[in-house]
């Protein structure tokens, strides 16, 4: 572990939006009791990338410090960009969009680094026609399993999130990402239409919720209450006062002058 220069570390242009609040959180943890868990970084040729812990290199930027403890290591790509997501998966407020493009991805990263879990192994090229392909439900049983590891979460969660992300496709995940439609039960519901229809069906469905909002924000004007008789009177004199100092010293004269004249009872009539 080493104290590095926090302006010669970079961020992967792949990892996930930074929280204000999370970073705002960790950073007044590192303001009381410091940093307990240093950053993950590899080396690069200008200085160092982060592998894990970007919201903790973010929360020192906000503090103004100027260097970060970091564990160096010597990940590959893929190594870098699996340590990067099983930190993401590993958070609750992760999304339902996200969490299903980081589990499929790193069920793609997983099978690519261990080919073989897909490979039919120990007869089962003959037993897939009977058993149904035996060896896909291998390799996604292990994936799972490693997966749940990792991050804790079971692994009937990780092949529900893992088939989202297969299935949506990624711009459709970009395009609800942080929306109201931005639900399991959404993803679930469009992840069963062809691809050539989800951006299509998603941009609509946006839109109507969209258009729902605008409604719901509308202010609908109520009619006041009736005022009792002193609010009347309170009010009445209230419009008086502001004419009376709306006017000059010769209107303020005459209408003396008029306000005195006895006003003619058209009761007597």
């Amino acid at each position: 572990m080493a104290s590095l220069p926090i302006d010669q570390i970079t961020i992967r242009s792949d990892a996930r939006a930074v929280d204000a609040a999370t970073v705002a959180a960790i950073a007044d943890s590192i303001g009381e009791v410091g940093l307990i868990n240093p950053i993950r970084v590899r080396k690069t040729e200008g200085g160092w990338e982060v592998v894990a812990g970007v919201h903790r290199l973010q929360a020192h930027k906000q503090l103004g410090l100027v260097e970060i403890e970091a564990v160096e290591c010597d990940d590959n790509d893929l190594k870098a960009e699996l340590a990067m997501i099983d930190e993401n998966l590993c958070r609750a407020e992760l999304s339902p969009s996200d969490r299903a493009r980081y589990t499929a991805r790193r069920k793609a990263i997983y099978l690519d680094m261990h080919p073989e879990t897909a490979v039919h192994v120990a007869g089962a090229v003959a037993s897939n026609r009977v058993q149904g392909n035996a060896a896909e439900n291998f390799s996604a049983a292990s994936f799972a399993a490693d997966t749940a590891a990792k991050t804790g979460q079971t692994d009937r969660a990780i092949r529900m999130h893992a088939e989202r992300g297969e299935k949506v496709l990624p711009e459709v995940l970009d395009l609800i990402r942080g929306t109201v439609l931005d639900t399991g039960t959404y993803l679930d519901r469009i992840k069963r239409l062809p691809g050539s229809e989800q951006y299509v069906v998603a941009k609509r469905d946006l839109a109507l919720e969209r258009s729902k909002e605008r409604q719901a924000r509308k202010i609908v004007r109520v009619a006041d209450a009736p005022l009792d008789h002193e609010e009347a009177v309170e009010r009445q004199v209230a419009a008086l006062m502001a004419l009376w100092n709306k006017t000059g010293p010769e209107a303020r004269n005459e209408f003396l002058a008029r306000i005195d004249t006895p006003v003619f009872d058209r009761s007597a009539a």
